[in-house]
């Protein structure tokens, strides 16, 4: 049932089709099914700079309004929280953004414990931010999407876990 109201694709990894090799040597493409084409989908919003698909222009994020400001930290990050509500909110599978934490909020920490707030001020010296998305599908099911964003750069991934049935 999920994968019908999830939807399928191809699978990608780096913006990249991925291949499977079969027996005889000749390669496939790696199909994606459910749940995991729901995240890797808004994964892709998330990804794509706001406008720049002309087929649809007004899909991604929109950097330029958020590295494009002076204001400082916090109103980046409201920028940055606005902007994901906007672009993982417009998929229609998406039922709630539920919760958005950044690495130097207190529940970040608690919810990674395997992280230590050191590194983490590294990271952010290093101008990266983790952010975790916390959705709730159509299918009422709680589902986090991790994601880094490097004000630098202006560039955002996602940095792998929470993908159930997600295989590189």
């Amino acid at each position: 049932m999920a994968e019908e109201r999830f939807g399928h694709s191809l699978a990608m990894v780096d913006g990249d089709i991925v291949f499977d090799a079969r027996p005889d040597g000749t390669r496939v493409l790696r199909p994606i099914a459910g749940l995991a084409n729901l995240m890797q989908a808004i994964e892709l919003r998330v990804l794509t700079p706001f406008g720049s698909d002309i087929f649809n222009t007004g899909y991604g994020m929109d950097f330029g309004r958020i590295f494009g400001q002076t204001e400082g930290l916090r109103m980046a990050k409201e920028l940055i929280r606005l902007n994901l509500v906007r672009t993982i909110g417009t998929d229609p599978r998406v039922q709630d953004i539920r919760e958005i934490v950044f690495q130097d909020e207190p529940e970040f920490l608690e919810q990674h414990p395997d992280l230590s707030a050191s590194a983490l001020r590294v990271e952010r010296q290093r101008r990266l931010w983790r952010v975790d998305v916390v959705i709730d599908t159509i299918d009422e099911q709680a589902v986090t999407l991790p994601l880094e964003i490097s004000r630098a750069l202006d560039d955002v991934s996602s940095i792998g876990y929470g993908y159930p049935e997600r295989q590189g």
